[in-house]
């Protein structure tokens, strides 16, 4: 082989560059007799609010399912309502929806890509409709012109999945401020991520807000909740004034994710870049098909997502050739073991069924290098010139 192995994504590129402000916060916080976090998650909670607009919330919690979580809880979904997404995104999505005692009901995907497809979100709204969540598969932003005129003509909530698309813009706009709420992920492989789980929610509903704080931090009022500790060890007791959970973000984790927010959009023009080194690279590849972005809109490039009509085999050739690569979020969540109950077998869905078998994620970062992406497109278009078959 003779080559370092090029990996999917490099987070140690990432700490690399935010390393003495990772270090310092550490410090602070193993210096702080209390080890209080909390003053790491409210300055990350500003900084996100403020990037996303006036009027904007962002609530660090533990997780970006626990972001869903906590968001549908707040908006009332909860046993006996419906809400409706696609098959091809993480368990978790689904799973999030079905915590709350609610029902998810999946809607396939688009031919030109890896989102809801809004052509057929209206034959699946019933009554018991109460919200539409597309997903921002891949970091690549979903139709959210005509999901948002769907959902206000049935009157219903729009929701984002925005764990793959911090940063991303569609239309001009940011992804996670073109409906009724929002969460991201900040899980480490994600656009931004910590050292370990957190993730945050986006709403624009000051009630929704509070409701969300009361139920992360074991449904004590938020007003003291949200207190330094030394000032909650001054109030004394306790007030539970719902049944919450422990669902707050980690301050180490805080810590670590605002030194790489700080960079998000420096970070996000060299995944944009790398993208486009990628389009070229691969232009005319035989049997391979790039990202379909829409016009006027600008991925988050979470993922570089081809199709092979040999994906297991162009795979195998690329992990002997020292790249890796990865098939996240197949085969979709229909044909996975635990919801075999629903009877939704193969046929189901079958454009996210196609896509699945077909997909391939191509290392992409902030730090790969051009000489890295030769290597890549130049192992890709080899086994592809010499080796794709038909579908």
């Amino acid at each position: 082989m003779g080559h370092d192995r090029i990996p999917l994504t490099d987070v140690s590129w990432q700490h690399a560059q935010v390393r003495a402000e990772i270090q310092a916060a550490i410090d602070r916080l193993l210096d702080d007799p209390n080890c209080d976090g909390l003053p790491f998650v409210k300055a990350l909670e500003a900084d996100v609010a403020t990037y996303h607009g006036e009027g904007w919330h962002a609530i660090g919690v533990q997780s970006g399912t626990a972001a869903q979580v906590l968001l549908l809880r707040a908006l009332g979904i909860g046993p006996g309502d419906e809400v409706i997404t696609v098959p091809n995104s993480d368990l978790a999505t689904n799973a999030a929806i079905s915590h709350v005692g609610a029902r998810f009901v999946l809607v396939d995907v688009q031919e030109s890509g890896f989102a809801l497809d809004p052509d057929l979100v209206e034959a699946a709204i019933t009554p018991a409709t109460k919200a539409v969540l597309p997903v921002h598969m891949h970091g690549v932003p979903a139709p959210m012109s005509e999901l948002s005129a769907i959902a206000r003509r049935h009157d219903l909530l729009l929701l984002e999945d925005a764990t793959l698309a911090l940063g991303a813009r569609v239309e001009g706009r940011l992804a996670g401020t073109l409906g009724d709420g929002a969460f991201v992920s900040f899980a480490p492989r994600k656009v931004i991520g910590g050292t370990g789980n957190g993730g945050m929610v986006l709403t624009p509903n000051d009630d929704v807000a509070r409701r969300v704080r009361l139920l992360r931090g074991y449904g004590q009022d938020p007003s003291v909740m949200d207190l330094p500790i030394t000032e909650r060890q001054v109030l004394g007791g306790q007030g539970h004034v719902a049944e919450g959970y422990n669902l707050k973000l980690d301050g180490i984790q805080a810590a670590v994710v605002h030194a790489k927010f700080r960079r998000l959009d420096e970070w996000r023009v060299l995944r944009a870049a790398a993208a486009a080194r990628y389009d070229a690279l691969l232009a005319g590849v035989p049997g391979l098909t790039t990202p379909i972005v829409r016009s006027g809109d600008a991925p988050a490039w979470r993922n570089y997502t081809v199709l092979s009509h040999d994906r297991d085999g162009l795979r195998a050739h690329l992990d002997a050739a020292d790249v890796a690569s990865g098939t996240l979020y197949a085969p979709p969540v229909h044909l996975q073991p635990v919801y075999r109950h629903l009877g939704l077998g193969p046929g189901s869905f079958p454009v996210a069924e196609r896509l699945g078998a077909a997909l391939l994620n191509l290392p992409i970062f902030p730090g790969i290098t051009e000489a890295q992406q030769e290597r890549v497109a130049g192992a890709v278009r080899a086994f592809q010139e010499g080796g794709a078959t038909t579908a």
